[in-house]
């Protein structure tokens, strides 16, 4: 679909290189390609082997699937326009003009709409009715299987309010009041013109205003879930792996010693009575709670004795130095996202023109590092496209480590765990669909977190100073180009910044979300530091002994 879509539209501009479709979209196909391994990988090893659900696990997998594609296009996108000029900033020849560089242009962004609305297809469609589906068995009263019509008519009741909201999400995005802004004919109508200069690049049109409004009001949903997940796992995923959590070795002394204390406890208030027989109800119930937790704590020495005969935790021990060094690579890299984050929120906070313009920065001035990184590799294809996927493949992990370490929740309420060969195929469907969220919401937090290599990559455009001297600069915040036509943005940064503007309570919400997102960082850090110099068993663990 992608590669016809990109085929008409580049029939209609011309002949143009192999390299461009070599060089876009060979990358994008291998790093599809591994999504799709890393998806199947993720659902086949949480999810419970008993029961198992086909449709739960098609569904989950096409979805996470989906949403990485849609996440992996805007490396694609920067290369595109990128590729169109060269190192001297002049356009190449099958981009010389305005019609052909958006004739390109719009096939990626067909592209983009094509993955967010089969998204949203799966996200109030299909999640929903196969998730009320399974929830039918628990609500049922006697004791026979509920039959597949019974289900489905369930599921569909359920499931029409998911479609009820999306209607409702619809019908706003056609009644909301968006900012006009078809008569834009001087660059300085709208602040001091930057985000005039992305507005004018917008289409008029208002099916893409309804689009982009349901798309915000989405990605507002994911900030906040990836605002808990991610920030506690940017965190926990780099501690848990410096800090090596406790091997078999490690636990089985510990369990060793938990049963020596209860062993002693029972023995204590048996001794307090003459025999069996004068042993007072309340010392017996006492008996009986610190017998059941022996018994668990008994199976669970079991299972670690097997545990630490089997091949994989003998080369664990083996790994174990490795896994040392990507602690500390990943603490560095997710010090460079805090660091770049903050540095862009105290950028906008000092060089934007506030909320009604959706915080959009005019004059950048503060350094970027994973920005700066990024646009200097780009000059090396395709080191951008590696470095850029790691970042967005760093956050997804930090994601699923900190939904590891809080749960499914709902406010303080645990609904579901996610344990390796043990989630509940609601839960892993609740799981799958927070990450879409998510990824969506990745998208947002690139473009604030790589502001210049998201908007132009590594364009350039010739700059005339007012002696008629010319110099190659480079486009981006700093030296921001006067003529529309000097660089072409990416289709990303131009639906967001315009949009944002259009309904500037989006932008808004973003730049304040963001703050949120560092101090929880913050306080996620704090945290798991606390909570890695605990030597105490966890809780959880006896939950899930008492559970299997």
């Amino acid at each position: 679909l992608l590669d016809s879509l990109l085929q008409e539209s580049f029939n209609m501009a011309g002949p143009l290189p192999a390299a461009l479709m070599a060089y876009g979209w060979v990358p994008f196909l291998v790093v599809a390609t591994l999504a799709l391994v890393f998806s199947v990988f993720y659902v086949l090893y949480h999810r419970a082997t008993r029961p198992r659900y086909l449709g739960t696990t098609i569904i989950t997998i096409l979805g996470l699937f989906l949403s990485l594609v849609c996440s992996l296009l805007v490396p694609v996108d920067v290369f595109v326009v990128s590729y169109m000029k060269t190192s001297d900033g002049n356009w190449k020849s099958w981009a010389e003009t305005q019609q052909e560089r958006n004739s390109i242009t719009g096939s990626i962004q067909t592209c983009y709409y094509v993955c967010y609305s089969v998204i949203l297809t799966f996200c109030f469609l299909l999640f929903p009715a196969n998730f009320f589906y399974h929830g039918v068995e628990v609500e049922r009263e006697d004791d026979q299987e509920p039959t597949f019509y019974k289900k489905l008519c369930k599921s569909l009741q359920y499931t029409m309010v998911s479609l009820f909201l999306f209607g409702l999400l619809v019908v706003g995005g056609f009644l909301i009041p968006v900012g006009d802004h078809t008569q834009v004919t001087n660059l300085s109508d709208i602040g001091d013109g930057k985000v005039a200069w992305f507005v004018d690049k917008m289409e008029r049109n208002k099916f893409e205003d309804m689009l982009l409004f349901v798309l915000n009001v989405i990605n507002l949903v994911g900030m906040l879930v990836l605002i808990v997940y991610t920030g506690v796992g940017l965190s926990s995923l780099p501690c848990s792996l410096v800090a090596a959590r406790r091997r078999v070795d490690g636990e089985r002394n510990t369990l060793q010693l938990s049963i020596s204390e209860l062993e002693s406890q029972i023995a204590e208030i048996e001794g307090r009575s003459v025999n069996a027989a004068s042993i007072q109800t309340f010392d017996q119930l006492q008996i009986d709670r610190l017998e059941q937790q022996l018994r668990l704590l008994r199976r669970d020495q079991r299972d670690l004795e097997q545990r630490a005969k089997n091949a994989i935790t003998r080369c664990a021990l083996v790994v174990m130095p490795c896994q040392l060094v990507a602690g500390a690579f990943f603490s560095g890299i997710g010090f460079l996202v805090f660091l770049s984050l903050l540095l862009e929120n105290v950028d906008k906070a000092l060089h934007s023109d506030g909320p009604r313009s959706g915080y959009a920065v005019h004059n950048s001035s503060l350094p970027n590092p994973l920005d700066l990184l990024l646009v200097v590799s780009s000059t090396v294809f395709p080191v951008d496209y590696v470095v850029y996927t790691g970042i967005v493949l760093f956050l997804v992990l930090s994601s699923m480590s900190g939904m590891k370490a809080v749960g499914i929740r709902f406010c303080w309420v645990s609904i579901y765990r996610i344990r390796a060969w043990k989630t509940h195929p609601r839960g892993l469907l609740l799981a799958v669909l927070s990450l879409m969220y998510i990824i969506l919401a990745i998208n947002v937090v690139m473009f604030s977190l790589l502001p210049d290599y998201t908007t132009f990559g590594n364009q350039h455009y010739v700059h005339t100073s007012p002696d008629n001297s010319t110099t190659v600069e480079r486009c981006g915040g700093t030296n921001f180009v006067e003529k529309q036509d000097g660089c072409t943005p990416s289709r990303i940064s131009v639906l967001l910044l315009s949009f944002h503007y259009k309904v500037w309570i989006f932008g808004a919400a973003y730049y304040w979300l963001t703050w949120t997102l560092l101090l929880v960082i913050t306080l996620g850090s704090v945290f798991t530091v606390y909570r890695i110099r605990r030597p105490v068993r966890m809780e959880e663990e006896e939950e899930d002994l008492i559970s299997t």
